[in-house]
């Protein structure tokens, strides 16, 4: 399998619009806000997007963030972001990385793999400490992320808090 992790870009076209389309609206608190837009709206909020990862156009209460498609053998088959730096929100639900795999594609690996990656992006854009929070009704991505090297540093009733060396 060859398996890249490409960063999001203003000109990304339709295998990633489809993939968009078939993962959900909001899972575990990580939102697809393309899912159920056209293509047209689509294109639009790529640029958004693109101008968010440089801290431009960002609403209020908003940190830079930046995009990703892992790929695999050439097909889109997962999303990433990594949030450039957190504020008090998103802290306590966010945090610096989420990810979701394509539904098609889960059960192989891919979000061991996704994050894996993610972690190696967030340390070469010098994000010191990189926080995530997994929904306790999600063990499996607590799995996940442990597997990468992640331990818990907190929890509260709805939310394990972890970080990496």
């Amino acid at each position: 399998m060859d398996i890249v992790l490409r960063q999001l870009s203003s000109a990304d076209g339709v295998d990633v619009y489809e993939m968009l389309q078939r993962m959900p609206e909001e899972e575990h608190h990580f939102s697809n806000p393309v899912c159920q837009m056209s293509f047209g709206q689509y294109r639009e909020w790529l640029r958004e997007q693109d101008g968010w990862s440089r801290g431009e156009g960002l609403p209020e209460g908003y940190v830079p963030q930046t995009l990703f498609w892992l790929y695999v053998d050439g097909a889109p088959a997962g999303m990433g972001k990594i949030r450039h730096e957190l504020n008090e929100s998103s802290r306590l639900v966010g945090g610096n990385i989420g990810y979701a795999i394509d539904p098609l594609m889960r059960g192989r690996g891919l979000g061991k793999e996704i994050l894996r990656q993610l972690l190696v992006k967030a340390s070469e854009m010098g994000i010191g400490e990189v926080l995530l929070t997994i929904d306790k009704d999600n063990p499996s991505s607590k799995a996940v992320a442990e597997s990468n090297g992640c331990f818990v540093v907190g929890e509260n009733e709805e939310r394990w808090f972890l970080t990496v060396e």
